[in-house]
């Protein structure tokens, strides 16, 4: 056992000191890489880029932890199996080779894969004082399909969100460029998610449209995050690729999401102070929403238990015109979505607007503090002057103003039952 001990040590020190058999480095580099591609990349992903999920991320392994690794291969890890009595000590060290040469780093910014899709290198963005990541333009980060919020269209886009964009370019002196992402949909992914992914990916400068809301700042626990699609999206990338999160900062509000309620005609308005004096109609309920949830707690017995209960989506506000309800308490952003797709619809959004509502901002880069310092005197008056309800309105979008606390705290069973 000793003498294989040893040998496999002078395999070692041969290797690290350059000796005869490996005396070219990039022949070194070249064979590193196809052991590893033999033996690992099926776990651990080509180029070891991989989500992190399922297998441990080896760009994260410290690149001076040359025993830590060995050991991990030796004996096995976690979930990975242990390794050593299968690998021959020079293939362990062929495949440290490798991973420290590309450990402690993570995937380039979107900026870095746009100008080396060669991909040799995966080093993250390296935080710069710059105010733009594309110098001389404002990047936003907008949604192919918010509804009045932003939407992408051949030439340019349309709502309040790329209006918004728009204007602080201008003001800025720079040109707008947007990245217009589509979010996933599936259980892994969030709106609140996909804006820190953006931001940390480095994809763009900004982020409008993001909820002011406690629960996504100081408490946001989540690590990592998966990137959504986006146009422009280097092919080189994988199909789902999951980055480290970085520390947002937010710009004062500039608009606020509003729940109302919405009648299917003007013979079933009416003019309320309260859910529950909406008795007497027959109620939508939009299952799995906010608003769905303060129907059902803020509505009478009888209420309640005539209503019906529909899936979320454009199609709730649409089963509405077809008459298989009267009414219904919804966000106002939906509604203008409808109207503006429906320019025939009978539906009315009524003077009613619930007290629970969302103040909205323009997140960042906490290190782009500079950015948001320019960018918050620009909003305050924008908001002051009528310019954003302007742009509000040429977006189809029925505006209201930021109101106070600027953060809504967490919600509780209290807070749904009371506040109304």
């Amino acid at each position: 056992m000793k003498t294989v001990a040893i040998i496999w040590r002078l395999c070692a020190i041969s290797f690290l000191f350059g000796g005869t058999i490996y005396a070219d480095e990039t022949a070194v580099l070249s064979q590193a890489e196809k052991t590893y591609q033999t033996l690992c990349s099926h776990c651990h992903g080509l180029k070891m880029v991989n989500p992190g999920t399922s297998s441990y991320d080896l760009r994260r392994w410290p690149k001076n932890d040359r025993a830590g690794f060995y050991d991990s291969v030796i004996n096995g890890k976690n979930s990975m199996p242990a390794w050593g009595d299968v690998l021959l000590p020079g293939e362990i060290e062929l495949l440290w080779y490798y991973v420290k040469t590309r450990a402690g780093k993570e995937p380039a910014s979107f900026e870095q894969d746009a100008k080396e899709p060669d991909q040799n290198s995966v080093d993250g963005p390296d935080e710069t004082s710059d105010l733009f990541t594309t110098p001389g333009t404002l990047v936003a980060c907008l949604a192919k399909n918010g509804g009045v919020m932003s939407g992408r269209r051949a030439k340019g886009g349309t709502g309040l969100d790329y209006e918004l964009s728009r204007a602080l370019a201008e003001a800025l002196g720079v040109a707008l460029d947007v990245r217009w992402f589509e979010s996933e949909q599936d259980e892994e992914s969030t709106p609140v998610k996909e804006a820190y992914a953006l931001l940390a990916y480095k994809v763009c400068d900004i982020f409008p449209g993001f909820a002011l809301y406690e629960m996504f700042f100081d408490d946001f626990d989540v690590a990592r995050a998966a990137l959504p699609r986006w146009d422009m999206r280097p092919q080189s990338l994988e199909q789902r690729v999951h980055v480290d999160l970085r520390p947002i900062s937010v710009t004062h509000p500039y608009a606020r999401m509003e729940m109302g309620v919405v009648y299917r005609n003007s013979e079933f308005e009416r003019k309320i102070q309260k859910i529950s004096d909406m008795e007497g109609l027959k109620i939508g309920v939009e299952q799995g929403t906010l608003a769905g949830v303060l129907t059902l707690r803020q509505g009478t017995e009888k209420m309640v238990s005539d209503s019906v209960n529909r899936n979320p989506g454009p199609k709730f506000l649409w089963q509405m015109e077809q008459g298989e309800f009267d009414a219904a308490l919804t966000t106002t952003g939906a509604y203008d979505f409808h109207k503006k797709q429906n320019v025939m619809s009978t539906l009315i959004l009524g003077a009613y607007r619930h007290p629970l509502g969302i103040n909205l901002s323009i997140a960042m880069l906490e290190s782009k503090k500079a950015l948001r310092d320019i960018i918050n005197p620009l909003i305050d008056a924008m908001v002051k002057d009528g310019t954003m309800a302007q742009l509000g309105a040429r977006a189809s979008h029925t505006y209201a103003h930021p109101r106070k606390p600027w953060l809504l705290p967490r919600l509780t069973l209290q807070t749904l039952l009371t506040l109304k």
